[in-house]
């Protein structure tokens, strides 16, 4: 099992939550955690601990965070470094948290959880793209009959 823990500033993780589990099912299995407004790092870093220690059963446990170098992506960092489990992923977006989730849907156990984190971010990467209107070029009338 992936223990997964979505953290970022202000609602951020909250609605990450529920897009998820609009999309995969209400019984999803992700526990989220916002960096509210007043809120201080020591603060968010005990929750965050908390959850660590609760997941401590699970194969792999992955922070998913908002922001590369904000505070919840520097307070999960910080964590990594004495629990060789825990992988963050900062700049998380709909398609890699539907991603992680699936791995629990489906039962699947990662065994190489470094290998899980470069998957789950290459197919976030190419999950992204950029709408193009393509609107096809009037032909050009010509005037075969000469008038």
């Amino acid at each position: 099992m992936v223990g997964i823990i979505v953290t970022g500033h202000g609602g951020f993780a909250a609605g990450m939550e529920k897009n998820v589990k609009m999309l995969a099912g209400a019984d999803t299995e992700l526990v989220a955690m916002d960096f509210m407004e007043g809120m201080t790092p020591e603060q968010l870093s005990e929750k965050l601990k908390a959850q660590i220690e609760a997941d401590a059963s699970c194969s792999v446990i992955l922070i998913l965070t908002d922001l590369i170098g904000g505070t919840p992506y520097n307070c999960a960092a910080t964590l990594s470094v004495s629990n060789p489990k825990v992988r963050v992923i900062g700049g998380v977006n709909s398609a890699l948290l539907m991603e992680a989730c699936m791995c629990n849907i489906t039962g699947a156990d990662p065994e190489d959880p470094d290998k899980l984190v470069e998957e789950l971010i290459e197919n976030a990467r190419e999950s992204m793209g950029i709408f193009v209107l393509d609107i096809p070029e009037a032909e050009e009338m010509t005037d075969e009959d000469g008038i």
